[in-house]
């Protein structure tokens, strides 16, 4: 069997992109309707983070391993096996790896799993390795 093309840096920061204007400005929209007013300040808080690390944790799961900006560039999540993530898989990338991990070293583990996946040859940062996973091109 093949193993799949690994997708790099550049790409799984660009469906990053997209998934923070995505999610970004149709609930700006919906605020400026409501409150009459432009304000992104909703975005600062907690409630946002919390937001965010659900749409990456549960869409994935459902979406056999995209979310938005991952569909739009064609690339997915997947288990080391090859098989679809696991909520476990995603509770343990995006809460532990991508949230505790980069709270409690502020900010280095960030750093280095971007290091990682720009220069290893297998692309995955601590959250890929700690929750089994890899980013590969889907298409």
């Amino acid at each position: 069997m093949n193993e799949p093309y690994r997708a790099g840096f550049g790409i799984r920061f660009f469906a990053s992109i997209i998934d923070m204007f995505i999610l970004i400005i149709p609930i700006s929209i919906l605020l400026y309707f409501i409150k009459g007013e432009f304000s992104t300040q909703w975005s600062d808080g907690y409630l946002w983070d919390i937001g965010y690390v659900i749409y990456l944790t549960v869409l994935p799961v459902l979406w056999k391993g995209y979310v938005i900006g991952k569909r739009l560039t064609g690339i997915k999540i997947k288990r080391k096996d090859g098989g679809d993530v696991t909520f476990a898989n995603m509770i343990l990338r995006e809460v532990v790896g991508n949230g505790l991990l980069v709270y409690v070293t502020f900010g280095i583990s960030l750093l280095v799993s971007a290091i990682m996946v720009l220069v290893m040859e297998d692309r995955q940062g601590l959250h890929d390795l700690i929750s089994g996973t890899y980013v590969v091109y889907s298409r």
